[in-house]
């Protein structure tokens, strides 16, 4: 827990001087997750660590930082090969599946906004998907989502790092499947992090009042702290791929 570790500070490595270590209130290293050695990061990115440890609550588990869980993953994986899946895993995004009732799709298509406009005509809404795998789409003949849109996708992640394609597998770990649309554009910084959050309660079906645009006061205040959790994240994206 934080408690028994905090508060964080960084430390320049002894290996190189532009680097640096985030080390505890008794000077120890920090532990990844699977409790190995932390690497060291260059200065900028163990700073934005740093904070983002000292920001959770008191009690909160460190992997509540979505920064601590992405420099983590990095520190324990040798030689990563994180890998996208964009044309299978866009059969289940909500983003194109809305809402048979008339009131609720039209403020999930609302939440989508910034996906509608990118996509011009190629935009789409088809029935659910309650399938499996992509076989049992076929035996069911459920609509798939059209090749314009795969490819367009396919198209602006082509470019994608090992940082971000693992940042796209959390974020699916978070919000589910259905949301991959949106998260790539919060990937590709085309979306703010605020969007994202509202978007996830709209399409999950997951908004306390799903027929009105108006959010309750925890759910305010839950949109306002994981949007702060996941700018750090996008900061520590910026960083990374300036490293590349």
């Amino acid at each position: 827990m934080k408690s028994a570790y905090g508060p964080f500070s960084i430390k320049v490595s002894a290996l190189r001087s532009d680097y640096a270590v985030v080390v505890n209130a008794q000077g120890a290293s920090l532990k990844t997750h699977l409790q190995g050695e932390y690497k060291p990061w260059p200065t900028a990115i163990a700073q934005l660590l740093a904070d983002d440890l000292n920001a959770l609550p008191p009690q909160a588990d460190l992997r509540e930082s979505l920064v601590y869980c992405l420099l983590s993953t990095f520190c324990e994986e040798e030689n990563p090969q994180f890998a996208l899946f964009v044309e299978d895993d866009l059969q289940w995004d909500g983003a194109y599946r809305l809402s048979d009732d008339d009131e609720i799709a039209a403020l999930q298509y609302e939440s989508i906004a910034p996906l509608v406009k990118l996509l011009k005509d190629d935009w789409v809404t088809l029935a659910e998907n309650t399938c499996q795998s992509i076989q049992e789409m076929r035996e069911q003949d459920i609509d798939f989502v059209p090749g314009e849109i795969v490819n367009r996708f396919l198209e602006f992640t082509r470019d994608y790092n090992q940082y971000q394609k693992y940042t796209v597998e959390l974020l699916q770990s978070i919000f589910g499947g259905i949301h991959l649309s949106m998260i790539l554009l919060w990937v590709s910084r085309k979306i703010s992090s605020e969007d994202l959050m509202k978007s996830s309660l709209f399409l999950s079906c997951s908004k306390e009042d799903l027929e009105s645009r108006k959010y309750s006061k925890a759910e305010r205040q839950d949109i306002e702290s994981f949007s702060v959790k996941l700018d750090a994240l996008r900061q520590a994206l910026y960083l990374l791929r300036s490293q590349d």
